[in-house]
């Protein structure tokens, strides 16, 4: 009688446990499928303005490096949500949608002649997922500072990155023999890497061997040395990293 009973409560126990279990999937299930599509109401994407030549007519024209910062990332939405009707009330910036990492990235038409700090565009979209359709929003403002501060020793280039003719490069010349580098960026973007090389090389398999020093580190100048700062996003993934190169004393 006493195993009759103890068998019986032992399955009221384990029956509870089960409704316990699937009150709590259920709950689950619902609060997933409660979860709205979203996205960012506001973003800064930063800009650099290139004057380039073109080689054949040496005409002069004007482009813009949106430095990484042009990406408009999609929140809790299944692999199989479909992203469209993508628009831009500027009709300088183009949008579009990127299905595969559910991101909207911004392009600058060429109509894009002039980009004011300030400038702004509303991109608003349709997202579709479990038969349900949702209209979103983010307004986007362009800013031309990406760089808050920049110092190499007793050297401020904060406004010579930022205004830079050459986006993500810069030449120049010091005395200083031993510096200190600082580089403050936005808070949503990091020091992914500062790196060096004495050889006056820009761009190569040098870079493979590289030294390192660490943001706010001292560094050694000497002749032909050169920079280069690799920045990345926090969040997310991009197809790759953004670098400023930066040549000092090199002829």
């Amino acid at each position: 009688m006493k195993t009759a009973l103890k068998t019986s409560k032992l399955l009221k126990v384990c029956v509870w446990a089960l409704l316990l279990l699937a009150g709590l999937h259920l709950g689950g299930m619902k609060t997933l499928a409660a979860a709205r599509p979203s996205c960012e109401k506001t973003k800064t994407v930063y800009y650099q303005k290139q004057n380039m030549k073109n080689p054949l007519t040496q005409e002069r024209y004007v482009v813009y490096d949106l430095l990484g910062t042009n990406e408009i990332s999609v929140k809790n939405v299944s692999s199989k949500a479909v992203i469209s009707n993508v628009k831009s009330s500027n009709s300088h910036i183009s949008a579009y949608a990127d299905s595969t990492q559910k991101k909207i990235f911004l392009e600058l038409n060429y109509t894009a002649k002039t980009l004011k700090n300030g400038e702004k565009a509303v991109i608003s979209f349709n997202v579709k997922q479990n038969k349900k359709s949702y209209r979103l929003s983010c307004t986007v403002v362009f800013r031309p500072d990406f760089v808050k501060s920049a110092k190499i020793g007793n050297l401020d280039i904060t406004r010579k990155l930022n205004r830079s003719q050459y986006a993500g490069y810069l030449k120049m010349t010091t005395t200083q023999k031993k510096a200190r580098i600082k580089f403050t960026l936005p808070s949503d973007y990091k020091i992914v890497s500062i790196r060096y090389n004495y050889k006056g090389e820009e761009v190569g398999p040098v870079w493979n061997t590289a030294k390192k020093v660490k943001n706010g580190g001292t560094l050694v100048i000497k002749k032909n040395t050169v920079l280069c700062v690799e920045y990345a996003a926090k969040k997310g993934k991009s197809i790759y990293n953004r670098s400023y190169i930066i040549s000092i004393n090199c002829k």
